[in-house]
């Protein structure tokens, strides 16, 4: 005979199973059916319903499972406990989510600061490419005339003659 009892989230409470399952075979003589189910003591058991778990007839909120009053009381302290932990783990999800939302914010926020720098920076340096690049044109030409200049003969030949006196 095995006993599950189901939380909230499917998950089995194994410690209170085994305690019900313990107490139930130490009721029967292994190798020997009971005679009927009335010689077990039956008590209630609140029970959480799973959701999109099929139902049957017999299934209902409340189990009735041999037990003891302190299982009992256990088990309400034990759906204490897990509503607070889920409690818990939700406010744990929102400030992790929180927490990760605003540092990509602040890191987007950073890395589009630092594109616009880039970008900036970029024009930047292609207007003082093309100003260098002109620059150059005119030093070449400049270069050129000077050569020029300095190629040609200044002074015109100038014949003198003699005068005879």
């Amino acid at each position: 005979m095995s006993i599950d009892l189901w939380t909230q989230y499917g998950k089995v409470d194994n410690s209170i199973a085994t305690n019900n399952i313990n107490k139930t075979m130490a009721d029967l003589v292994r190798g020997e059916a009971s005679e009927s189910d009335e010689e077990q003591e039956k008590q209630k058991i609140y029970a959480a319903e799973v959701s999109g778990e099929a139902t049957e007839e017999e299934d209902e909120d409340i189990y009735e499972q041999p037990s003891s009053a302190s299982a009992t009381a256990s088990i309400y302290r034990n759906n204490l406990l897990q509503r607070k932990l889920i409690e818990n783990n939700i406010e744990i999800w929102k400030a992790l989510t929180l927490f990760t939302r605003n540092f990509v914010v602040n890191a987007s926020k950073q890395l589009l600061t630092a594109d616009q720098m880039l970008i900036k920076s970029q024009v930047s340096l292609q207007s003082a490419h093309t100003a260098l690049q002109q620059a150059q044109k005119n030093t070449a030409q400049l270069q050129i005339r000077v050569a020029s200049a300095l190629t040609s003969s200044f002074l015109p030949v100038i014949h003198l003659k003699e005068a005879r006196n």
